[in-house]
């Protein structure tokens, strides 16, 4: 059993996702933060499927019953169990200790992985919390969640995943490409932006340039994550986690998987440059977060 001391703020379980009820209105949710997700998970011996913890808040705290391997990923995140230990790296911890997660102004999303997975029943096929529609709900101190079958003893501890957050995100050419003008689209690919404060697991805001289309909206649609909407307003919204989905904002580029963490982990008031890349760079970006992942 894990015990929640701490919860910080929006903190949830959450797992690769909720596949099959798009038709249905009901997101995928999963990980804001793919890549830091499935690190955590890897460290301890986990796969994809397992469900972790996305922490949210300036502090998370929590213990288990028996000894585990954990894992703390995301941005600018530390780790204290009893000195400070590593985050990006394989821990074994002892019954009862307390593991202390902390961040700075700069992390949005953490990821805490427990040997086992995090083992609360599924709902439509998923432990991904989405509270928004009922699914799950936000932790609180005090909640105690089941775990599964621990694997991997103190000799599997020590294993990292080095991996730095950029300030610049690759994407593709958005299916509605054609609805905004030549100057739009290099003002787009070629100019700073900025976080905004009202970004969540929904979307992640940004504010620069004007690269409003050209044509206006468009009759809805369905989106995906990644997916950069333009409002009538020009300013973009990178689809995260929980994303709607169906969308009649035009869509000018679609950031590609292995940089979404990086988007979603901007702090209100950072800047992002997006970059225009072809199917074959996703995949070989893709490639090398794999090959990553093999060597810790």
């Amino acid at each position: 059993m894990m015990r929640i001391e701490i919860a910080g703020f929006g903190s949830t379980v959450q797992d690769q996702g909720r596949f099959g009820h798009l038709r249905a209105g009901v997101p995928i949710s999963g990980p804001a933060d793919p890549f830091a997700f499935r690190a955590a998970q890897s460290l301890v011996g986990n796969s994809v499927a397992d469900a972790a913890l996305e922490v949210v808040g300036a502090a998370f705290a929590f213990r288990c019953d028996d000894s585990r391997l954990i894992a703390v990923t995301g941005r600018d995140v530390s780790v204290a169990v009893r000195d400070g230990v590593p985050a990006w790296t394989s821990v074994f911890v002892r019954a009862g200790d307390v593991v202390r997660v902390a961040g700075t102004a700069r992390t949005r999303y953490a990821y805490v992985a427990i040997s086992g997975g995090i083992a609360t029943d599924p709902v439509l096929g998923s432990r991904s919390a989405y509270p928004r529609a009922g699914l799950g709900r936000a932790l609180a101190a005090g909640d105690t969640l089941p775990l599964g079958a621990a694997r991997g003893t103190a000799e599997d501890a020590g294993h990292r995943v080095p991996f730095e957050y950029g300030d610049r995100a690759a994407a593709i050419a958005g299916p509605h490409l054609d609805r905004f003008d030549v100057t739009t689209i290099a003002r787009f690919f070629g100019s700073d932006f900025v976080a905004s404060a009202q970004s969540d697991r929904q979307g992640a805001r940004f504010e620069g340039p004007n690269v409003a289309s050209r044509m206006g909206e468009i009759l809805t649609c369905g989106v995906t994550d990644g997916a950069v909407q333009v409002p009538s307003g020009g300013q973009p919204i990178v689809l995260l986690a929980d994303h709607q989905t169906t969308g009649g904002y035009p869509v000018i580029a679609t950031v590609i998987e292995a940089d979404l963490g990086l988007v979603a982990q901007r702090a209100p008031g950072e800047k992002i440059r997006f970059y225009r890349v072809e199917r074959d760079a996703a995949r070989e970006r893709a490639g090398e977060l794999r090959a990553l992942l093999a060597t810790a």
